[in-house]
């Protein structure tokens, strides 16, 4: 099968040039960093098809109205309203992959750059992944190990009879990612993580229905402080209002469809979500190219 090459790459240079001449004047913020993108084209469900061969790559790019990661807006400042560019490239070997998934939203200029390694056959993924946000520090400036703006995280994600989804992921390292003692002090590692149960429903051949929800298992503080509030004249997460326990933050329906122009292939899709734990709702429309 020959492979889609979308006609956005040219977008990823643009946005790389961008995260390096964005001046974000928000710094000293702890960023939640989001994570693993579904990219435009999905990755193959059986690499020992003899069409795909050993060596393998992909191209994409989706334009979002919000950036939402596990029923948060990326902006923290709980905007319903951000549309954001996120391009991708993938390389592949057999089942193992490379993938490069950026993202810039327009209005809050929240920009991310996610590198994952991944291991994807038949109905297993496993993947690690480390997400850079773009709040204080140019990427080049950061340390890869416990920065503020980088976090590492592991997810594992199994799919039964190719409809019901099942997903975990845990952090490992962010320096956010601490709970705290009564005068302070760090406690331990909070290894924040995140459960996920989603069903997926053709409908003829009109479009599929996925119902998903996900939730916190324990107390969160990397992914679950937020939105912002005004601190000294700039903008920080609301860690002291986080929310201890299970917690679950991500309800959502959302429709969605793949039409062939060509030989192009455009996904789109409409989407309700609702955070319980910040009583948020949101009305997504995505829409993707690919070639």
């Amino acid at each position: 099968m020959t492979r889609k090459i979308t006609l956005l790459l040219a977008t990823i240079a643009l946005a790389v040039s961008a995260q390096a001449s964005t001046n974000n004047n928000e710094t000293g913020n702890t960023a939640t960093p989001a994570t693993t993108p579904t990219p435009t084209t999905a990755l193959p469900s059986d690499v020992e098809d003899d069409d795909e061969g050993l060596f393998w790559w992909e191209a994409g790019a989706n334009i979002t109205s919000n950036y939402l990661w596990r029923g948060y807006d990326q902006s923290y400042y709980g905007n319903i309203f951000d549309p954001a560019i996120q391009p991708s490239v993938t390389l592949g070997l057999g089942a193992f992959y490379v993938d490069l998934w950026y993202n810039y939203s327009t209005l809050s200029t929240y920009q991310e750059l996610d590198i994952t390694l991944g291991f994807d056959y038949e109905n297993l993924s496993i993947t690690v992944y480390d997400v850079w946000c773009d709040y204080g520090k140019a990427f080049w400036q950061n340390d890869f190990l416990d920065d503020e703006n980088h976090s590492l995280t592991a997810t594992i994600e199994y799919t039964l009879f190719d409809r019901l989804r099942l997903h975990w992921g845990t952090t490992f390292l962010h320096a956010a990612d601490w709970l705290y003692n009564d005068d302070g002090s760090k406690r331990r590692r909070a290894f924040s993580s995140y459960f996920e149960v989603a069903y997926t429903q053709p409908v003829k051949e009109l479009f599929d229905i996925e119902i998903t929800a996900g939730a916190s298992p324990w107390t969160a503080p990397f992914w679950c402080a937020g939105p912002r509030k005004m601190v000294d004249g700039g903008y920080e997460l609301d860690f002291d209002n986080l929310p201890e326990g299970f917690n679950v933050t991500n309800l959502s329906l959302q429709l969605s469809r793949e039409f062939e122009v060509g030989a192009a292939t455009i996904p789109v899709s409409v989407g309700y979500t609702y955070n319980p734990t910040s009583n948020r709702h949101y009305a997504l429309i995505n829409a993707g190219v690919a070639f």
